[in-house]
């Protein structure tokens, strides 16, 4: 079954890339077809000067050009059946092992391929889900956006926490998780507990000020200093 996959496979691929041959030089083809076919003649009739002017301005197929054209479509078929029959001689003259060993090597480099591109992708994950660990962040908002009731459109600068503090566990933190995995703390608000540290404010900056209604207010442990896992 694996051989017959891997000559389908070798199969698609060859069809593939005639395929692509054969419709971009088809294409060629029919184009020199119509302008063979349809050359723009000179009218019998003594043309008026405004369409003399008119037909000097177009372009017009001469004899030798619609020679020339004849002769790249042959040029061009006769390059497409040399392809075919070189392509098919070629696969005759395979036998069965040296088939199968195109094969197997065909089957082999697109097995490293795919685990080079598996790897890649990997190690792209691991890098978007690696986490970081905690330390001071910033952001700019308005004092309303705090949330604190505080109305104003004055714009601050936020210094606050984030990350994670996976490396900061201590002995009371293993603690705390096994009794919360096997129960033993039992069930309720009042037996909840921290199984982890948690990045937060070790100190704050000083009070910010901002003006709001038409007054001067100031407000304490809103903006973070530094950070650590608590």
């Amino acid at each position: 079954m694996k051989l017959w996959k891997g000559a389908t496979f070798a199969f698609v691929l060859c069809a593939a890339a005639l395929s692509t041959f054969l419709i971009r030089n088809m294409a060629s083809i029919r184009e020199f077809r119509v302008q063979a076919k349809h050359p723009r003649a000179s009218s019998t009739s003594e043309p008026s000067p405004k369409s003399s002017s008119i037909s000097s301005a177009e372009p017009r197929v001469l004899p030798w050009q619609t020679e020339n054209l004849r002769r790249k479509t042959r040029s061009t078929g006769n390059n497409m059946n040399s392809l075919l029959s070189e392509f098919s001689v070629m696969l005759q003259s395979f036998t069965e092992g040296e088939l199968q060993h195109v094969l197997e090597t065909m089957l082999n480099r697109k097995r490293r391929r795919d685990q080079s591109l598996g790897m890649t992708q990997t190690r792209r994950t691991k890098r978007a889900h690696k986490s970081r660990p905690c330390s001071l962040r910033k952001l700019e908002l308005t004092v309303t956006e705090l949330g604190l009731g505080f109305e104003s459109d004055e714009t601050i600068q936020l210094q606050y926490c984030s990350g994670q503090c996976d490396k900061k566990k201590l002995n009371y933190d293993l603690v705390m998780k096994h009794m919360v995995e096997k129960g033993i703390l039992g069930r309720g608000r009042k037996n909840r507990v921290s199984k982890e540290p948690c990045c937060r404010p070790t100190k704050f900056e000083k009070s910010l000020g901002y003006y709001g209604n038409k007054t001067h207010n100031i407000i304490s442990n809103v903006s973070a200093k530094s950070c650590g896992c608590v």
